[in-house]
């Protein structure tokens, strides 16, 4: 049986818990593709990185004004292979107005355990990977998942063994999963991850409004952070239409199925807010409640416990 081969490249974002707190948290991105059209994204890359004589990896805590424009040639490459290749990126968060409500047995979980959960739901359900045998019947379907390198070496196991057992958990025989953690210093797409959750997560924590006491206006840093954030949005809100015809593009509410669960593999973009199955909202997070610098000011619960239908979340 004919083999192709795939590829899933990872990495996290605005996951530290540290105060202040923000709303959005606990970000994923992935790009996801043929395995030879990902390698001609990362040789497109390259050459940029090689012509500009940029050094360092590519990251958003290093978006300066000296590389700004570099950064802005490289998001321009990036988004130019997904109309050239058949690419997709897929972006899944967590949002604290939704609170978690554990069913009774529930084992406690660590904010670690949770990333790694999260990470293997972003796994599971985003790229579609139960929908390819659809596409090429007749062949097996290996899929390549490198996920940024992390120190706990339990998580990273019990993550690797759960993609692993993936085509089993799917029901799709022609599936074939393996996970493997390397380090983001030697890929450039998995580095293009990180600058676009860094976006993401700047833009959606109103990171530009926030100010040092007795400052006014914005610091130099957080000018140029929210010039990339919104060069990168732009992008993102193009490929939606273009390849949806979508007139309307939010960062941070899911990306609708437009009546077909399998364009979680066909669409080109999706983002995914991840939310419990059980959950309770706190008001206290929304927009209109938080200070003119997007800063919590306190809880609003509602007392009452929502079930959430999404399969996603449920399964």
């Amino acid at each position: 049986m004919p083999i192709l081969r795939y590829e899933i490249c990872i990495d996290e974002g605005w996951t530290h818990t540290s105060t202040p707190l923000n709303r959005y948290w606990c970000f994923f991105g992935g790009i996801f593709g043929p395995e030879p059209d990902c390698d001609r994204l990362e040789s497109a890359l390259r050459q940029v990185v090689t012509s500009e004589g940029l050094r360092g990896e590519i990251k958003w805590s290093s978006v300066t004004g000296r590389n700004l424009a570099v950064y802005k040639r490289l998001v321009d490459v990036f988004f130019d292979s997904f109309s050239k290749f058949p690419l997709s990126y897929r972006q899944i968060f967590l949002d604290r107005s939704y609170i978690h409500v554990p069913s009774t047995g529930d084992p406690a979980l660590t904010d670690l355990d949770v990333q790694f959960r999260i990470c293997y739901q972003f796994i599971k359900h985003s790229f579609g990977l139960r929908y390819l045998s659809e596409t090429d019947p007749d062949c097996e379907h290996h899929v390549d998942i490198r996920l940024d390198n992390h120190s706990s070496q339990h998580h990273k196991e019990e993550l690797m063994d759960l993609v692993e057992r993936l085509p089993d958990t799917l029901t799709v025989p022609s599936l074939f999963t393996k996970a493997r953690f390397v380090n983001s210093k030697h890929l450039l797409r998995l580095q293009l991850c990180d600058l676009l959750m860094g976006a993401a997560g700047s833009h959606g924590n109103r990171m530009h409004l926030r100010r040092l006491p007795g400052k006014r206006g914005m610091t130099q840093k957080q000018k140029w952070r929210h010039e990339m954030a919104k060069y990168i949005y732009n992008h993102l809100r193009s490929l939606d239409a273009t390849e949806r015809g979508s007139k309307a593009f939010s960062w941070f509410e899911s990306t609708g199925h437009d009546g077909e669960i399998e364009n979680r593999l066909k669409h080109k973009l999706r983002i995914w807010k991840f939310i419990p199955k059980n959950f309770q909202r706190n008001a206290g997070w929304e927009n209109d409640n938080l200070d003119p610098q997007g800063r919590y000011l306190g809880p609003q619960i509602d007392e009452q416990i929502h079930l959430h239908r999404d399969i996603s979340s449920a399964e």
